[in-house]
């Protein structure tokens, strides 16, 4: 199971709900993440759960998810903080956010996008098991969704 793989390298992760997003990022990866302001609006939302990850008391990250189907969520504004960062907490995070939700909340599916050209979010969601499904290239629009099925866990 993904979750007993983190733990087996002494990583003890917590997802709790949250109403906002209290990560920091490197400057340049603020593109890649929603306004604060329509974080906290869609925080309030009924089909929208975020969560604060916790890695032995320190908060390390944060992740949004829209549930579009019963059991199929869509992660947006999934970040791990600056100073936690290249230590494959990204990679570990997302493999236990996906179990977490699996056992809690009954995922089957979890979809995503990034936008092009960013090869670390890129990195993390194949190394997961994320594959992608198509690309959207319009003007001012070039993103790349990629989808997880609970039933090939890796």
């Amino acid at each position: 199971m993904l979750q007993d793989m983190s733990r087996q390298r002494g990583y003890h992760l917590k997802f709790i709900k949250s109403t906002t997003m209290k990560v920091a990022v490197f400057v340049d990866q603020e593109k890649q993440l929603s306004s604060k302001e329509n974080i906290r609006a869609s925080c309030k939302l009924n089909n929208v759960i975020a969560f604060d990850i916790f890695r032995d008391g320190n908060l390390i990250g944060s992740a949004m998810l829209r549930e579009y189907e019963e059991g199929g969520y869509f992660l947006w504004n999934y970040a791990i903080d600056a100073t936690y960062q290249n230590r494959n907490l990204g990679t570990t995070a997302l493999k236990e956010l996906i179990s977490f939700m699996h056992l809690k909340y009954g995922l089957h599916t979890m979809t995503t996008t990034y936008i092009w050209g960013n090869e670390q979010a890129r990195h993390v969601y194949e190394k997961v098991g994320f594959t992608e499904t198509d690309i959207i290239d319009e003007p001012n629009c070039h993103e790349v969704n990629m989808a997880y099925s609970w039933s090939n866990p890796t």
